[in-house]
């Protein structure tokens, strides 16, 4: 038996009243809830995530579903961003 990492996304939700925070442990596991702020961090399997964001919308103590950009993001971003701030530089200092 070997052990496979599943791939998750983090999702934020935010609710009109912070008492039905406990219903959203069926969907997944809560890392983090906002009382202040009134929103509550969730990871979900990523497999099925847009059933999973719809059925959470239907709540009617849920305001809005945002999903995590962390996995959409390409963490090798190797000298890119040097080379754009140079440009711009170099195009500034022509003027």
């Amino acid at each position: 038996m070997t052990f496979a990492i599943q791939p998750r996304r983090g999702l934020y939700i935010y609710l009109k009243q912070m008492r039905h925070v406990s219903q959203l442990k069926k969907f997944g596991q809560i890392v983090y809830v906002s009382r202040k702020m009134g929103f509550a961090m969730i990871y979900v399997d990523d497999t099925a995530i847009t059933q999973q964001i719809e059925k959470i919308k239907q709540y009617k103590f849920v305001k809005d579903v945002v999903s995590s950009p962390r996995p959409d993001i390409n963490p090798d971003l190797d000298d890119m961003h040097d080379d754009i701030f140079f440009e711009n530089y170099d195009e500034e200092s022509a003027r």
